[in-house]
């Protein structure tokens, strides 16, 4: 099962200058390194989570799914409970961090891969939601989020498939992906044990083009929606 690491273990309550400093600490902590697609030493299994909100956004689900490379699910958890602060744009992990967590740590099946709707080495900090989430847990995460951290004046070809990388003006890299033909983009960026390059084919992978993101993810999405209707039991109350 995953653990968070003892001694990168943080409070989640905290300051924005409080935030920072968490984040320019564990930010050094990152480490990129290529992860296959396919083949040897590929991930066998991928976890998605997507966190939902009651309509007041006073109450959050994490909603995590694990599936095989059938893309058949193999185990499904929700943790429940209050976000720790309110949206601030470069602290989503501040917000949806504890929960992701909480729920990542109910699995019995533990995921060669993450894929997390947040942005990742792609941060003013070098620390989005995947990325810290990564560190944390010491396992491969990728970032998937529907939005890009900062505006963009391009969009990739309407092929599935079709990408182009970005380049912030700090150094990370990230890339604008189409995973579904003619749908809208989304922005792969590498959270923590994968590179680039592979964060850009393990997205594909996992992904039949069926959904704007990668398969996992997609049904974490459907989960949270579920558990706030109350079609799901909620399995830890965090």
């Amino acid at each position: 099962m995953l653990r968070v690491r003892p001694e990168f273990a943080h409070p989640w309550r905290v300051s924005a200058e409080e935030a920072r400093e968490i984040q320019r600490r564990l930010a050094a902590h990152v480490r990129l390194r290529p992860l296959p697609a396919e083949g040897p030493g590929s991930p066998r299994l991928a976890a998605g989570i997507d966190l939902g909100y009651d309509l007041p956004g006073d109450r959050a689900w994490a909603a995590a799914v694990v599936m095989d490379e059938r893309f058949d699910v193999v185990e499904r958890r929700v943790a429940c409970g209050e976000p720790d602060m309110p949206y601030v744009r470069g602290y989503l992990a501040f917000r949806e961090g504890r929960l992701t967590l909480a729920v990542l740590q109910l699995l019995e099946h533990v995921p060669d891969v993450v894929f997390l709707d947040g942005h990742g080495v792609v941060h003013e900090r070098g620390l989005g939601l995947a990325s810290h989430a990564g560190v944390l847990l010491d396992v491969p995460t990728v970032g998937v989020p529907k939005t890009p951290f900062h505006a963009i004046d391009r969009q990739p070809e309407p092929g599935r498939g079709s990408y182009y990388v970005l380049t912030k003006e700090w150094g990370a890299q990230g890339a604008s992906i189409r995973l579904r033909d003619g749908s809208k983009a989304v922005y792969v960026s590498p959270g923590h044990l994968v590179d680039l390059r592979s964060s850009i084919a393990l997205a594909m992978r996992w992904s039949t083009g069926a959904h704007r993101v990668p398969e996992p993810l997609a049904a974490a999405h459907t989960l949270s929606r579920l558990a706030i209707l109350g079609d799901v039991p909620c399995d830890l109350e965090a």
